[in-house]
């Protein structure tokens, strides 16, 4: 064999083909060690550099309304410019319908700087609009007294209760300007002129990059510009961490009226617990990710409070984690246990959630009970009505119907979803909230009514037929549109109008429970197909007298079927396509509201099982104190899927880290000061997989050192990376050391011939 290696080494052309096969090796080993080193930490860069899209210049962007806590009369703007900016600044001016001829200039009021992940430093500017005038549109630009932006239009609010319009958005969090921005303009396009917007948490997935800020606000266009947005934080506003993103208060200027009952506590919910109140609702954003004793106690004191002094009819919650979960045998125990008895005790109308990747609508049991005369348990229910929404394409398992988080604490799932990137439009008149949750594509899944008198008697009634417009269709001060006064439980019914449909026709809104109109050209009889031709005469105007429930004669002549009585069989879908009545012929299954059996998916392929098997988990150590740090490590989940880290046997969420490219993932947290000392388990989920992985762990008594340490660092798939990455440069000077020797001797030998 030497003979052999002899040979080729002292052949200069098979020395040659040796040395550059060894380089090549050793490149080989030295990338793919670094590429296993560098799967271990993140994805692959993006295709465009994001520096060369996102870079920020005198030329003002992302700008964005917030509320104040008086918005009759004052609104809060806020935008991003580079760090040349130095006299940032809002003109104002009174709605015109040409050029704008005269303005106010306002200076902002604090500007935040900061540097980038990608590099840059950039600059975000504040600015209080005060001394409006209640319900009017103003025009106004943001820029420095040379550069500025296009001129936007917002409206104040009414100082009474008036209608309104609002829209709701899930998670965005991943790909959001590729996908998300398709749910974010389709809810826009349905209600043109919403005042408010109220996202759900994880706006996005890395707290700190500046280009997914730069495509959740590029997502929205110019939509920020144009209403208030209202934000609650997610878990992934935290990620990596551990603080909340320094770009919160950079870019929201939310109020400053959340828990303040230490210096800590007011610090940590600084503009992300707030409430402000528009047009008789109060709005609350409550921060999920903030919930160890002592902030879980300050929040839940605060909301109880904020509740209670709730000046206007109305309420509406948001945070992140739900109350109930939909998907991936999650199970928000300590939130449920915390704020449920105070949403019910107030009987918030509203309750709006994300986090779980799916959609699901329902209340709890107990509210199905005592229903006013008329009212069905299969349609109608009393209480707080409880949703999980999801805008973006990050989409999560659904769990089993018959044993998810719902029923086994008492909730009746009435409405759930899967794998759809969805939004919701929210109608708010004097005695009722109308809700439409619709796919991305527009089409109707989820719909219902919350009425209420002015002395709180309230009744929630599913609906199944979808309105062609709000209040947020048309300019609040412009052709504003009118609306009927629904009928409320125990209340004298108010006759529908009487003026014949236009076309095309103006949807009243319906009683609630509403009363089934007839169509525009209904049959005597039901077929199997519709008539070319209308065969009865239909109905010139709506009934004057719209009873409690739906009748079971919505035409002329009573048909034999369908009825208008729900079904006992689950609908695939709610009725997806809005229209004024009961069709002229039904369908297989027809029903009048969603039946209290949720779908389990919009199509009925079935899910591939997962195929994932993750390796046993590897920790820090085997005892950690209560109040002490862990840190683990494991493999064989979904690339790139998020994960949830929880502490059994009474489930404690300590994190959710992200897995890697390969599977692999990496995570640090801490082992609450409540958890009592004994043997617990450590559980990761993989969200979207579904597949766990779990080890034991002996929580020790407050103080006690940790017990079985040992080193994660250099174990695992990263580990492994550097070695091949090592043992990649290790060869490369070896034969660069060959080389260099050999040259040596051979120029030594000629040397020492001629001397």
């Amino acid at each position: 064999m030497n003979g052999v290696l002899t040979r080729m080494v002292n052949s200069p052309k098979r020395r040659n083909t040796v040395l550059a096969g060894g380089l090549i090796a050793a490149l080989a080993l030295t990338t793919l060690g670094s590429g296993i080193a560098y799967a271990a930490g993140g994805l692959a860069p993006p295709a465009v550099k994001p520096a060369t899209i996102y870079t920020a210049t005198a030329v003002p962007d992302r700008v964005i309304l917030t509320p104040t806590t008086t918005p009759a009369s004052t609104q809060n703007v806020s935008w991003r410019t580079s760090t040349d900016v130095t006299a940032p600044q809002v003109q104002l001016a009174a709605m015109t319908d040409g050029p704008v001829a005269s303005w106010t200039t306002i200076s902002a009021v604090s500007t935040t700087e900061f540097a980038t992940d990608l590099g840059y430093p950039i600059k975000y500017h504040t600015a209080t609009l005060t001394g409006l005038a209640e319900a009017t549109s103003y025009l106004y630009r943001v820029g420095d007294g040379d550069t500025w932006s296009e001129w936007f239009e917002f409206a104040t609010a009414s100082s009474t209760p008036q209608p309104f319009s609002f829209l709701v958005q899930g998670d965005a969090q991943n790909d959001v300007k590729s996908y998300a921005s398709r749910t974010f303009r389709a809810a826009f396009e349905a209600r043109p002129y919403a005042k408010a917007v109220v996202h759900l948490g994880d706006l996005i997935d890395t707290d700190v990059a500046d280009a997914e800020w730069g495509e959740w606000f590029s997502a929205a266009g110019y939509e920020n510009a144009y209403l208030n947005v209202m934000a609650t934080p997610g878990n992934h506003e935290y990620y990596p961490g551990p603080l909340l993103t320094k770009y919160w208060k950079a870019q929201f200027e939310f109020p400053e009226n959340g828990p303040a009952q230490t210096p800590e506590i007011q610090a940590t919910f600084s503009e992300n617990t707030y409430f402000t109140d528009y047009q008789g609702v109060r709005f609350i954003s409550l921060n999920g990710s903030q919930i160890n004793t002592a902030d879980l106690a300050a929040q839940t004191e605060w909301l109880d409070q904020a509740l209670e002094e709730n000046p206007g009819k109305w309420s509406v919650v948001s945070f992140h984690q739900p109350v109930f979960s939909v998907t991936s045998g999650r199970d928000n125990k300590i939130i449920r246990e915390a704020w449920l008895p105070i949403f019910e005790k107030h009987n918030v109308d509203l309750v709006l959630q994300g986090h779980d990747h799916a959609y699901g609508r329902g209340n709890l049991f107990a509210n199905e009970q005592n229903l006013p005369a008329g009212a069905d348990a299969a349609t109608s229910q009393t209480g707080p009505v409880y949703m999980v929404t999801v805008a973006g394409p990050k989409m999560y398992v659904p769990d089993d119907l018959a044993t998810n988080n719902w029923i086994t604490n008492g909730a009746n799932l009435r409405s759930m979803n899967r794998d759809t990137q969805m939004y919701q439009t929210v109608d708010v008149t004097n005695d009722e909230i109308y809700v439409e949750s619709r796919k991305v594509t527009g089409e109707l899944f989820d719909a219902f009514s919350i009425t209420k008198t002015d002395d709180g008697v309230k009744l929630v009634t599913d609906v199944t037929v979808g309105r062609d417009s709000g209040p947020g269709s048309a300019r609040s001060t412009v052709n504003a549109p009118e609306r009927p006064t629904p009928v409320v439980p125990g209340a004298v019914p108010t006759p529908e109008p009487t003026t014949p449909p236009t076309t095309p026709p103006t949807t009243p809104e319906p009683t609630a429970p509403p009363t089934p109109e007839p169509t525009t050209a209904p049959t005597p009889q039901p077929t199997v197909e519709p008539t070319s031709e209308p065969t009865a005469e239909p109905t010139a105007e709506p009934t004057s007298e719209p009873t409690a429930v739906p009748t079971a004669e919505p035409t002329a002549e009573p048909t034999t079927e369908p009825t208008t009585t729900p079904t006992t069989e689950p609908t695939t879908e709610p009725t997806t396509g809005p229209t004024a009545g009961p069709t002229s012929a039904p369908t297989t299954a027809p029903t009048t509201a969603p039946t209290t059996v949720p779908t389990s998916a919009p199509t009925t392929d079935p899910q591939p099982t997962p195929t994932y098997t993750p390796g046993a988990l590897q920790l820090s150590a085997t005892g950690v104190a209560a109040g002490g740090q862990i840190s683990l490590k494991g493999s064989g989940f979904k690339p790139n899927e998020d994960l949830e880290v929880q502490l059994h046997s009474d489930p404690v969420t300590l994190g959710y880290p992200t897995a890697d490219a390969s599977g692999n993932f990496s995570f640090t947290g801490r082992i609450p000061a409540g958890i009592p000392a004994g043997t617990h388990t450590i559980v990761v989920r993989g969200l979207e997989s579904g597949v766990t992985a779990e080890a034991t762990i002996e929580v020790l008594p407050l103080g006690a050192p940790s017990t079985g340490v040992r080193d994660l660092a250099n174990t695992g798939v990263v580990a492994l990376g550097l070695w091949l990455a090592a043992a990649g440069i290790a060869l490369l000077l070896g034969i660069g050391a060959v080389l260099f020797g050999r040259r040596f001797n051979r120029t030594g030998t000629r040397q020492g011939g001629t001397a």
